[in-house]
């Protein structure tokens, strides 16, 4: 039985009370709201039966499980306030004052001033308050601050749990990514929440980051080909989005992690009200861990997705790729460069040119496409004698040398091992005569043991630096095939740009803009019968040349 404290003469029926109901969540997602809020309900259905004689009917019952941080992400608080706007309603009843509000002092400060002028109490079990009255207000006002700071507190303790259970591998949140579905798992005696593989799900998630990585195909191409095979997104979608592929496809959860604070919340102003927006946040501004959870994918798959980002060329639907540098061929502004043609009722105006996208502001010069392509074959002809050198005079590449590194490393450990263990028998030696010196043995011992440190940690650094081995046969084929493709017709321009791809990471040009030069004639001629000098007029014009610049980062 709940203690009651005393309550003044309440002059007004039951009809004249709403009763407001708040919780902040549910303790069983199964339960419903009226199951959730059960107890405070009958807390007071008990103080009305005592101060009202009756129970407050069932349509002035008002009920939400939700946080009470703001007014406005409460539907069931507004409709409680624009009630008290008529006089027909006198009190609000509720456990106590801070379900209402634990928001700021601006939702304080609304719910303080409309129910003061619409002279609405406020009742609890332990008390009742008259906003009219100044010390009824006061502690009104000091109730729902301490609601607030309390709320504060709440969040800053949650938070920390959050990220403390983040880091011990935990999956937190309440929707799986797509491929995973949520469970539970002991880690001794605690029941933690992690994911398991939905394997019809999972093998949608592998197929897409196959698709991206090595059929190079596009998100929107990857959501096309999935529409065709009739799979259907999670959420009872028809069509599979590429924002959503893009998502996936930078979701470190495939590959057994688990992130912290990747969406963040900012506040802005803009004409006066308070707008809130949630952003991703950048690569690198959120915390990654280990994960529970099984990887749907291999780590070398899902990074080498991330190269991939950002360099696919954006074509437009049921458009063929005219430009074999597409996603290739960058001024160096940083926009992109285009094949523009000059063609009028089918014939041929002018030679083809590559032209920058930001051409009105940009001060590099175009070039002509052949020239183009005369400086990428110089360039790829050069690039295949270096591999064709490499592969005839057998020349270590990077990762042999580097493995030999690690063996001479290991050799050296292993003979400082044995004279370690030679200097320590020759110390125990039990014939007083042939033992070593003990000042000697210290001596010889700390040089031992310096020069074994070194090599040691020389060793755990050439082991965290093993670069990828080279296939050059592969390679030379490869760049042939590029180099073969680029003056041959028959081979369009979309697969040019495939086989360039696999050869040239990007393209970085820069021409000076041609100078018009014009000529003056120093000749006299004769107007009206007077002989004048033509210096400075204008008589002929010529071009500046310049030269293209290139920068090429080549795949070797």
């Amino acid at each position: 039985m709940m203690c009651m404290y005393y309550q003044p003469e309440l002059k007004f029926a039951p009809d004249d009370v709403i009763v407001y109901l708040r919780k902040s969540r549910s303790d069983d997602p199964l339960m419903s709201v009226e199951e959730v809020l059960a107890k405070h309900e009958g807390i007071l259905d008990e103080w009305s039966d005592r101060y009202l004689k009756a129970n407050v009917p069932e349509e002035n019952k008002y009920r939400e499980v939700v946080s009470g941080e703001t007014i406005a992400d409460r539907p069931e608080i507004q409709k409680v306030l624009k009630l008290v706007e008529s006089p027909k309603y006198k009190a609000i009843l509720c456990v106590e004052v801070q379900r209402l509000s634990r928001g700021d002092l601006e939702d304080a400060g609304r719910l303080i001033k409309l129910l003061r002028y619409t002279n609405t109490l406020i009742i609890t079990p332990s008390r009742t308050y008259d906003l009219k009255d100044e010390y009824d207000r006061d502690a009104f006002e000091r109730e729902l601050k301490r609601g607030n700071e309390y709320l504060e507190y709440t969040k800053k303790i949650m938070n920390r749990g959050r990220l403390d259970s983040v880091s011990h591998g935990n999956y937190i949140a309440n929707v799986p990514p797509y491929g995973y579905d949520k469970t539970w798992v002991m880690d001794g005696r605690r029941k933690c929440p992690t994911l398991k593989e939905n394997t019809e799900q999972a093998n949608i998630v592998r197929l897409v980051f196959d698709l991206y990585v090595s059929k190079d195909m596009g998100v929107t191409n990857i959501a096309h080909y999935l529409d065709s095979l009739g799979v259907k997104p999670r959420k009872g979608g028809e069509h599979w989005s590429p924002a959503f592929l893009k998502n996936m496809l930078t979701n470190e959860h495939y590959i057994g992690k688990v992130v912290w604070n990747r969406r963040k919340r900012i506040t802005t102003v803009e004409d006066g009200e308070f707008i809130k927006r949630s952003y991703k946040a950048k690569d690198g501004d959120y915390l990654i861990f280990e994960g529970k959870h099984d990887a749907l994918i291999s780590e070398e798959l899902f990074y080498a997705a991330q190269e991939k980002r950002g360099k696919h060329h954006r074509a437009k639907p049921n458009t063929k790729v005219r430009n074999p540098f597409a996603g290739l061929l960058y001024c160096q502004c940083g926009f992109a460069m285009s094949l523009r043609t000059y063609r009028k009722d089918g014939v041929e105006r002018a030679a083809p040119r590559l032209i920058c996208d930001a051409q009105t502001h940009c001060k590099s010069g175009s070039c002509l496409y052949d020239e183009m392509l005369v400086r990428i074959s110089d360039i790829l002809k050069e690039c295949i004698r270096d591999i064709e050198f490499k592969i005839g005079n057998k020349v270590d590449d990077s990762a042999e040398l580097h493995m030999q590194l690690i063996k001479s490393l290991e050799k050296k450990l292993q003979d400082l091992q044995a004279k370690e263990l030679a200097q320590w028998e020759a110390q125990a030696d039990p014939n007083l005569e042939t033992r070593m010196p003990a000042h000697i043995f210290r001596q010889l011992n700390d040089k031992l043991l310096k020069e074994k440190n070194e090599v040691e940690h020389a060793l755990r650094k050439a082991y965290d630096v093993v670069p990828e081995p080279v296939n050059y046969e592969e390679k030379l084929i490869t760049f042939k095939q590029a180099l073969a493709s680029l003056y041959d017709e028959e081979i369009s321009a979309e697969v040019k740009n495939r086989l360039l791809k696999s050869c040239i990471e990007r393209i970085d040009y820069h021409r000076e803009r041609p100078q018009l030069i014009r000529a003056k004639s120093k000749k006299r001629v004769t107007v009206n019968g007077r002989k004048l000098h033509t210096n400075g007029l204008k008589t002929g014009a010529n071009w500046t040349t310049t030269t293209i610049e290139l920068d090429v980062k080549l795949k070797v």
